[in-house]
């Protein structure tokens, strides 16, 4: 494990976002295009069906190169497969998405399922999405029971609030590192007439993911059998039943370790949105990783101390361990 330290170096560079990236040139390939805009606009306006449709037709070869993505022909029909599914890495996930919230809405009082709207920074079809979103990707919407839970349960849409702040180091020789620095994204959950219902915000390991959709899709459904009149009493229950099983969680798991410490401080006002450190200090997986870029523009408050110890604490190890089925990814992740 790394520790990131108040000094910011090359090493904390490659390791923001989550990852370290290799030292190459990151030039895009731009691949020969044979599928005519008009044509994949086709496949898009089909939705799911129109991604089983591509894959049909080209499912066989995408299987038989899927190991070799320095293959022109791979990056080809892989491009092509984002184009109609709106999502990069859309061949492990097979994930149609929405990028107009009222088509979105349309699609939803169609199906009379709920809405899971991804707001984020940059664009989940890009490769440098923000970081959160490259996580969602690769462990969340690859995975297979959860791909099929969002098909079955979900339509979704995704929006982009603002561009996502990028990094970047030239080695020279053309070699240069560029990588996304702070950023937040958050999974809203909408009834079918874009009426919020819950937020999952950052990041979820794989099995919390799954319990909070399906939870999710089952209240939206017995949400829409109520009476219009006594359908906020039942979403105000809702919300202090997810709150207290929250709160009962933290502390089952701390007793199993023999601690006792308080719940993180929220933010309490929306008037005055918080600072990157002070969104960051709620999240301290997530602080760890943006602190050394945070510490650059500004001197850095109290948290500092605090994030040090957290970081260097066993009891987030420990309280790890007592989640580890929790954390495993599926083999297509």
């Amino acid at each position: 494990m790394v520790k990131i330290r108040s000094s910011i170096t090359i090493a904390a560079l490659l390791l923001l976002s989550g990852g370290i990236v290799s030292l190459v040139d990151r030039s895009p390939v731009v691949a020969k295009e044979t599928t005519s805009s008009t044509e994949i606009d086709r496949f898009r306006s089909q939705g799911s069906a129109g991604i089983e449709r591509f894959l049909k037709m080209n499912g066989t070869e995408m299987a038989r190169l899927r190991t070799q993505t320095d293959n022109p022909r791979w990056k080809e029909l892989n491009q092509k497969l984002d184009s109609i599914c709106k999502q990069r890495d859309c061949y492990a996930s097979r994930l149609y998405w929405h990028t107009d919230l009222d088509t979105a809405k349309q699609a939803a009082a169609a199906s009379g399922k709920p809405i899971l709207s991804l707001r984020m920074l940059g664009n989940l079809d890009e490769e440098l999405s923000c970081a959160n979103s490259r996580f969602f990707r690769i462990t969340l919407y690859s995975h297979p029971e959860i791909a099929q839970l969002l098909r079955d349960k979900y339509i979704l849409h995704w929006q982009s609030v603002r561009p996502v702040p990028k990094i970047t180091i030239d080695f020279g020789n053309g070699r240069k590192v560029q990588q996304t620095i702070t950023g937040n994204s958050i999974h809203y959950i909408l009834d079918k007439t874009r009426r919020p219902i819950d937020a999952l915000p950052g990041l979820y390991a794989p099995q919390a993911f799954k319990q909070h959709l399906n939870q999710g899709a089952e209240f939206v459904a017995k949400y829409h059998q109520l009476p219009v009149e006594q359908r906020q009493t039942e979403l105000n229950l809702y919300h202090q039943t997810q709150l207290t099983s929250l709160q009962a969680n933290w502390k089952q798991d701390l007793d199993k370790l023999g601690i006792n410490i308080p719940l993180p401080k929220s933010i309490q006002s929306l008037n005055n949105p918080p600072t990157a450190e002070e969104a960051g200090g709620i999240a301290i997986s997530k602080m760890a990783v943006e602190s050394p870029i945070l510490q650059l523009s500004r001197s850095f408050s109290r948290r500092t101390d605090i994030l040090k110890k957290a970081i260097e604490d066993p009891l987030w190890v420990k309280l790890g361990e007592l989640h580890q089925e929790d954390a495993i990814l599926s083999e297509n992740s």
